[in-house]
């Protein structure tokens, strides 16, 4: 029993009895500017007749559930050289969490176990008309491993 209720659903005959009986001191419905748009102007009528008055909600959306403080003292932890994953332990969040709410993007996942020497490398041999297998063969790294660095493009890994 409360004065004053939040409605998730269109407004109704039978939704506002059930509302009526459950809270019979109710003075306020609260409820999203969609379902207001949607109920009935007879209901709403009524409702102020029996002086329940209608409370548009103009935040759309689930409430956020972290803060922009999180956010900052995430940010200010990943600054000062903390893992992600030591991040979330201290904060008592998952690891997915810290990756959304970071402020700049950070590459989940582990380096790249080959320098940038070994990757310049790789393109020189390319550029300079060595097929792939005889790179692979010489630096020693799977033909896979030397498509992937190719096609990525990816120094500064």
């Amino acid at each position: 029993m409360s004065s004053k209720v939040h409605v998730t659903k269109p407004l109704s005959s039978k939704l506002i009895i059930e509302i009526l009986d459950e809270n019979p001191d109710l003075e306020e419905i609260n409820c999203p500017l969609s379902l207001y748009e949607r109920t009935s102007e007879i209901y709403l009528d009524a409702l102020a007749e029996l002086g329940v008055s209608i409370n548009i909600i103009e935040s759309r959306g689930r409430p956020k559930k972290y803060d922009d403080t999180l956010k900052e003292e995430i940010d200010e932890m990943l600054q000062s050289g903390l893992s992600v994953k030591t991040i979330a332990s201290r904060l008592n969040i998952s690891s997915k969490t810290v990756y959304y709410l970071k402020k700049n993007k950070l590459k989940q996942g582990p380096k790249s176990k080959y320098s940038e020497k070994t990757k310049k490398e790789i393109f020189m041999m390319r550029d300079n008309g060595t097929p792939v297998k005889k790179i692979s063969e010489k630096l020693d790294i799977p033909i896979r491993t030397i498509y992937y660095i190719l096609k990525n493009n990816n120094l500064n890994d």
